[in-house]
């Protein structure tokens, strides 16, 4: 995700009988307005993270230093710089972004800045939550100020899943056009769909919210096509997907899954479907890069294809010549670290890779996409060191069987773990970068 505040807002307040003017600084995330606060409150959440979260707030940017002056114009704009470099150091901490306070702040602060507006406060509404074949649920009776877990739970109410299946689907914003569904953004647990639903909407009237799975690891797929209403659903991403990466992807297995398609195989689909070059991966088209990779002389700006999933980052160009898609893997457990940025001009995200042994090299994505995609390389990361941290925890329990009976079982059946370790943490110290042992160089 991408935090920003690209301008204040001056208003004024009624104390003792006196106007007292203040400043409001306006927070968008992913280039949407998500609240507008002031100063003071920004200081009081500085405070309380610091208390409750001292050792994750070591490495974050400083935050801007009270004035005991009125100030200037000059002054109030070095504040927004300075504000927005601390924000952007905070939300790259996987361990301070998934605190409960940092979550109840801004979800409270979005409800305390949409508050006066038309149904903006506690007002009963029926929304309606798409599935990727443009069919929709009605969710009734939903609150204006419900948060992205209650909307959850009453869409797995509706479509009556299983409570234990419910981890491993989220909630989307996608576009509808041209009948057509193209991912914008995940939604976040920090704010409310439906405030969030209305503010996308300004800037993308076609805009909708998706209810469809979460996970990459496809072996998670086999817990579900058992059960009727959950294969309905994996069907219907897995049919989604494979239109999605048809013009990507030649190949024979289209027409076995039409055939299956026809007949109602759902199941027989679906398991098909995950032998295709692309399933799993979530495709973002208009994106950009410098290309061939290590050739400067010859490298230019070329225009591709992202798909994202099964642990790496596949970019598809067109052959000049051939009119064929040529792809460029990088492997997720490669990329040693990433970032993005935003200016006024272009939108991207940087990955430091390993391009072959010992030789690091930044590769950039030009792409309106790049906060999504930051996302997405994070719950990437997040699943790996789940399974590895169960693999580990299941090695330990059979070694030491004495230790079985007083241990609480490990599910077979678990939900995407969080991590609680910084991004810094995570890249000095984690044992899932390859470090480049292998020849499978770029």
């Amino acid at each position: 995700m991408h935090f920003s505040i690209p301008d204040t807002t001056e208003a004024s307040a009624e104390t003792n009988s006196n106007q007292q003017s203040y400043t409001l600084f306006n927070i968008h995330v992913n280039g949407v307005h998500h609240c507008s606060l002031r100063y003071s409150q920004l200081h009081k959440f500085n405070e309380e993270l610091q208390r409750l979260l001292p050792t994750a707030m070591a490495n974050i940017e400083q935050f801007p230093p009270k004035k005991f002056f009125s100030l200037t114009a000059r002054d109030t704009e070095e504040r927004r710089i300075l504000l927005e470099y601390y924000l952007q150091s905070i939300v790259q901490n996987k361990y301070i972004i998934t605190s409960s306070y940092f979550n109840e702040f801004f979800f409270n602060a979005q409800i305390e800045t949409f508050s006066n507006e038309p149904l903006g406060n506690h007002q009963k509404i029926n929304l309606a939550i798409c599935l990727l074949n443009n069919h929709e649920i009605i969710i009734e009776n939903l609150s204006t100020n419900d948060n992205k877990s209650r909307l959850l739970d009453a869409c797995g109410l509706k479509m009556q899943l299983e409570e234990d299946f419910l981890s491993f689907f989220s909630l989307y914003f996608y576009e509808q056009k041209d009948n057509e569904l193209n991912m914008i953004r995940p939604i976040y647990d920090f704010e409310s769909p439906y405030l969030s639903f209305k503010q996308t909407k300004k800037s993308c009237e076609q805009s909708c919210i998706v209810f469809k799975k979460s996970y990459w690891n496809p072996e998670f797929d086999l817990q579900f096509v058992d059960d009727r209403r959950a294969r309905n659903l994996l069907f219907i991403q897995a049919q989604y997907e494979i239109e999605q990466s048809r013009d990507l992807y030649s190949s024979d297995v289209y027409q076995q899954l039409e055939i299956l398609r026809d007949n109602k195989s759902f199941k027989d689909y679906i398991l098909l479907a995950r032998t295709s070059r692309f399933y799993g991966h979530i495709i973002i088209r208009k994106c950009s890069m410098l290309y061939p990779i290590n050739d400067a002389k010859k490298e230019k700006l070329c225009q591709c294809v992202l798909a994202i999933g099964n642990k790496e980052v596949i970019c598809c160009f067109d052959a000049d010549e051939k009119k064929k898609k040529e792809n460029l893997i990088f492997k997720v457990i490669r990329i040693r670290c990433w970032k993005v940025n935003w200016t006024k001009q272009d939108m991207n995200i940087s990955l430091e890779y390993l391009i072959k042994q010992d030789t690091l090299q930044w590769i950039t994505i030009h792409t309106e996409h790049a906060p999504s995609i930051s996302t997405f390389l994070q719950s990437i990361v997040d699943e790996i060191l789940a399974k590895k941290s169960e693999t580990t925890n299941s090695t330990v329990e059979s070694v030491t069987p004495k230790m079985t009976s007083e241990k609480t079982p490990l599910k077979t059946f678990v939900g995407l773990a969080t991590r609680t370790e910084s991004d810094l943490e995570r890249l000095n110290n984690n044992d899932i970068f390859d470090r480049g042992d292998g020849d499978d160089d770029l």
